[in-house]
């Protein structure tokens, strides 16, 4: 597996429910991800903004490194994980 990091804003749809948050599908270079799976998640501090961040999965082999920052309201994706 070879991985690319992008550091690239993306659109995102999500849901809140019972405190947590769950990430849905997202746009990235006018292509749209359903995530199909979650492999993980953690929680970052970034001054006085914290960051949730996401191992996801779409519908195929790639996985990716999302995350949300508090401080600016916003999505990006941080990592490609890229199969062959």
């Amino acid at each position: 597996m070879v991985y690319e990091d992008v550091k690239e804003p993306i659109e995102m749809i999500s849901v809140f429910r019972q405190g947590r948050m769950r990430p849905l599908k997202f746009r990235w270079r006018d292509r749209v991800y359903r995530i199909t799976r979650i492999h993980g998640g953690w929680i970052s501090d970034e001054g006085y903004s914290k960051r949730y961040h996401y191992s996801v999965s779409s519908d195929g082999p790639d996985c990716f490194e999302i995350f949300f920052d508090t401080g600016n309201m916003s999505w990006e994706l941080t990592r490609v994980f890229l199969e062959g």
